[in-house]
Formats: C-alpha cells, sequence, structure tokens
C-alpha cells in the first residue's frame, strides 16, 4: 500500500502521482532556473546548486503551491542574494587585507555586465521577466510585489540600461 496526501483541496493525492507531477515539473523547468541562477552568479557550477536547492524547495511544499514556477525563480534568487552576501564579506576581508592596492576595473561591453550593474530590485525583474521570460503577473507573485511596481522597475531598468548600453559605444 502506497503512502497517501491530501492536497490543498483534502483531495487524495497518492505519492506516485506527486513525485510523477514533480517531476515532469522538474524536466520542464530546472533548466530555466539554472539559466537564471547562472545570470545571477556568473557560475556554472554555482547556478547549478542555487537551481537544485530552489528545486529541492519547491518539492518540499509541491502540494502547496499555487504558482511553483515563479516559487522557484523566487528561491534561486533568495539562496544567490545569500550568496552575494556572504561574497561581501569575502571581498571586505581581502580588501581590508590589500589595503593600498587598488582592484583593476574589468571592461563593461556586454549586456550582462549592464545588468548586473543595475540596482538590485532593478536588475532581478529583468532576469526574471526578459531572461527567466516569465509574465509581469508571475515576477509579481515571485518577488511578492504589486503588478504595477515590477512594471514601474521594468521601465526603470529599460531606461538605465538603454543609457548605460548608449554609453558604452
Amino acid at each position: 500500500m502506497s503512502a497517501v496526501k491530501l492536497d490543498q483541496g483534502g483531495a487524495v493525492l497518492g505519492t506516485a502521482a506527486r513525485e510523477a507531477g514533480f517531476r515532469d515539473f522538474y524536466a520542464a523547468n530546472f533548466g530555466d532556473v539554472a539559466g537564471y541562477a547562472l545570470a545571477l552568479t556568473s557560475s556554472r557550477a554555482l547556478a547549478e546548486e542555487v537551481a537544485q536547492e530552489a528545486m529541492t524547495a519547491v518539492y518540499a511544499r509541491w502540494g502547496g503551491l499555487r504558482e511553483p514556477r515563479a516559487y522557484a525563480f523566487k528561491v534561486a534568487r533568495n539562496v544567490a542574494q545569500d550568496g552575494w552576501k556572504s561574497r561581501n564579506r569575502e571581498l571586505a576581508t581581502w580588501a581590508d587585507l590589500a589595503a593600498g592596492s587598488e582592484p583593476s576595473a574589468l571592461p563593461d561591453h556586454t549586456l550582462w555586465d549592464a545588468v548586473r550593474r543595475l540596482p538590485p530590485p532593478l536588475a532581478e525583474v529583468v532576469l526574471l521577466r526578459y531572461f527567466a521570460d516569465l509574465r509581469v503577473e508571475d515576477v509579481a507573485t515571485a518577488l511578492r510585489r504589486p503588478p504595477g511596481t515590477i512594471k514601474r522597475r521594468l521601465f526603470e531598468a529599460r531606461a538605465m540600461l538603454a543609457t548605460t548600453l548608449e554609453d558604452s559605444r
């Protein structure tokens, strides 16, 4: 006899059906989540770890999620941000050790570099909307913001990107 789970409506959801549904979701979305994480982290190995962690979080809440795709992107963003904070602390330590020497700046020649230089709230909406190809409503769900806020941030991000890319020519 297999284990039995209940979905949000109280209907019986068999373990096999639950796992099959998640397997389909995973196969359809892992690449997109990993690609989004790659855009956030610039490291293929780290991006795959972030995507795995996001998919694990989705699996843990599989029966109760209304928007599992948006949730996966949200978890990936949060995990990447935690990594940024940790990396920033590490860089600050190295900067203290190397006080007196100036770090060399990398040239900014690509769209991705311009996106990475956006303020985090603008960069995350650009990446979710255009890289992850989420609808504005799904981005709003993932970030827990009203759709109007997402539209405003996208407008501001596009304006900043246009200026940055024009200046780099």
